[in-house]
């Protein structure tokens, strides 16, 4: 049986979605045999998605996320038909000198995804904002 190199998982605007969320990318990295990914590329799209539905001013939301293996690398391509807003640039910077109590709220998901992922790329496409992300392994 050949294990599909790619795989693409839509999500709406219920919350309850992260959970099969974590399902599928438990299913798809486990036949990549890579299921130590499993929690930081969750939490990557669990950001990305909080964000979505906390800011992205969506009627309704249509999330499309899709993961492409390659011999040593994963892509990432996070698309949601949110206002136009690119993290990369727009979030804010956490303050991590500061005390937890005294940080301003923001900014720390968007810090982790820069962290824990070799590339990002933002773009904007037909009223779609595209959020590419590349994880080597």
């Amino acid at each position: 049986m050949v294990k599909p190199n790619k795989t693409v998982i839509c999500m709406g605007d219920d919350w309850a979605e992260l959970v099969s969320l974590t399902e599928k990318l438990t299913l798809f990295f486990h036949a990549h045999k890579n299921p130590n990914m499993i929690n930081s590329v969750n939490l990557l799209l669990e950001e990305l998605y909080s964000n979505t539905l906390n800011y992205g001013k969506c009627v309704k939301a249509q999330v499309t996320i899709t993961l492409e293996m390659s011999d040593n690398e994963l892509l990432i391509q996070y698309e949601d038909n949110g206002i136009a807003f690119n993290p990369l640039e727009e979030a804010k910077h956490p303050d991590l000198k500061s005390n937890i109590e005294e940080r301003a709220i923001g900014g720390l998901g968007i810090h982790f995804i820069r962290n824990m992922t070799d590339s990002q790329q933002y773009e904007r496409l037909k009223g779609i904002n595209k959020v590419i992300l590349r994880k080597s392994y």
